[in-house]
């Protein structure tokens, strides 16, 4: 994560309301595929949980459909974070 401090919260919540800008959802996703997703056997199917941001999981029957479930969920959670000044880094 970047050292920035964060935005306040009114000026988040004024721009929430809006769909995210194309190349920012474009470099979550290439972001995305950077990060590691640890897989465990559930009850129902599989989880798959994002290793640098563990509130990040996705759900599936399988484990690749756990993995990509979570890749989906970060990228939108990447894209968040680099429209709020906060630039994500991996750092395996």
């Amino acid at each position: 994560m970047s050292n920035r401090p964060a935005k306040s919260a009114a000026t988040l919540s004024a721009n929430r309301d809006r769909p995210f800008d194309a190349g920012v959802v474009e470099r979550a996703g290439a972001l995305a595929a950077n990060y590691q997703i640890r897989v465990k056997r559930d009850g129902r199917g599989y989880v798959g949980t994002v290793t640098k941001l563990p509130t990040v999981f996705g759900f599936g029957a399988s484990e690749r459909a756990a993995v990509s479930d979570a890749r989906r969920h970060l990228k939108w959670a990447l894209a968040y974070l680099i429209e709020a000044g906060r630039i994500p880094s991996p750092k395996r």
